[in-house]
């Protein structure tokens, strides 16, 4: 059944400081490194070249699958699976106390897909559309990887780094009327089983793939910066335990600048924080505004999808249709 999805287009920016495209756009580079030639013809004719086993492990792939090349934007997928992955299942039987849990292999000549993105590159302006595992940060790996190791379209000392810009509408004012950068804040915290002082810790091997549900929320998170701050587990847990039943902890970390003299360039920041979840990000902006929306660039979108699978074509339009409204409003440059 086909249906529309609402989703979020994010925006990225190639940074490429250390001059490692010698001057040519991200987009450049892309199409010249699906046009490279080998023994068996060009890149862009064998998907297996565009397959990625993400070290150290060599575990999973990520590929490069979809792709249209229209002369003006280069729009592309990013995959991740696990060869010969084993699907967990319930068995579905009558009213009974508990299903019996199995594992399904792939059927022959397919494999299990993990999570899909999609993204589009204009120039140096990249559009995104994330799932839950994968986002801006392993396509900024992958495209390091087709860049510099499967091509030599950029050099190896370079690195694909697509920085985000903070939207102004949602500052409420001028980049420079930022005070203070926020990440974090309320989320459910969950007190973690105290633990005898002599229970041996038992050992289990465990299957890790790259990063596919590990986008822990910043209630998980906090506990680690409670960890930084406390310098105590002891104290931590008796904090965590202390919570009320049905109260959330409010944790959140604040980054600013406190000068009198200097303008201080809000860059760093945009390029800090740029691989962080969604809706983690605000700022206390000019008069000591608070912004209720992550101040990212970003645009809402509705893009047809036929079950968990979205439709290339109206994703390809989606993005096209957010970079023309980032352009159109002023918030980018073409």
């Amino acid at each position: 059944m086909t249906d529309r999805k609402s989703l979020t287009v994010h925006y990225r920016r190639m940074d490429d400081p250390v001059g490692a495209l010698n001057g040519a756009t991200l987009e450049a580079r892309v199409r010249g490194a699906m046009a490279d030639q080998f023994a068996g013809g060009a890149l862009s004719a064998h998907w297996n070249r565009r397959a990625w086993l993400v070290p150290p492990d060599n575990t999973d792939t990520l590929l490069m699958n979809i792709f249209h090349d229209d002369g003006v934007s280069f729009f592309g997928d990013l995959t991740v699976y696990t060869r010969g992955f084993m699907q967990a299942l319930l068995r579905n039987e009558p009213d009974v106390a508990m299903l019996a849990v199995e594992q399904q292999p792939p059927p022959e000549g397919r494999e299990y897909i993990h999570s899909m993105m999609y993204w589009m590159v204009i120039g140096n302006h990249v559009m995104t559309i994330q799932s839950r595992s994968l986002t801006t940060k392993h396509l900024e790996q992958y495209l390091t990887w087709l860049l510099t190791e499967r091509t030599t379209q950029m050099n190896a000392n370079g690195h694909v780094l697509l920085t985000a810009k903070f939207d102004s509408d949602e500052i409420g004012g001028d980049l420079d009327d930022v005070k203070e950068i926020i990440v974090g804040g309320t989320g459910a915290v969950e007190a973690a089983p105290a633990r005898l002082p002599h229970e041996p810790v038992q050992e289990r091997e465990v299957d890790q793939h790259i990063d596919v549900g590990a986008r822990r929320s910043w209630g998980e998170r906090a506990v680690d910066v409670l960890r930084a701050i406390m310098n105590n587990d002891a104290d931590v847990q008796e904090l965590l335990e202390s919570i009320p039943e049905g109260a959330d902890l409010d944790v959140s970390v604040r980054i600013g600048y406190k000068t009198r003299r200097r303008r201080v360039s809000r860059a760093p920041m945009q390029q800090a924080l740029r691989n962080l979840p969604d809706g983690e990000i605000t700022a206390i902006g000019k008069h000591g505004r608070l912004t209720g929306n992550d101040i990212r660039l970003s645009y809402p979108v509705r893009v047809l999808a036929t079950g968990s699978l979205l439709d290339p074509n109206d994703v390809r339009a989606k993005l096209r249709s957010a970079y023309d409204y980032f352009v159109e409003n002023g918030k980018i440059e073409a």
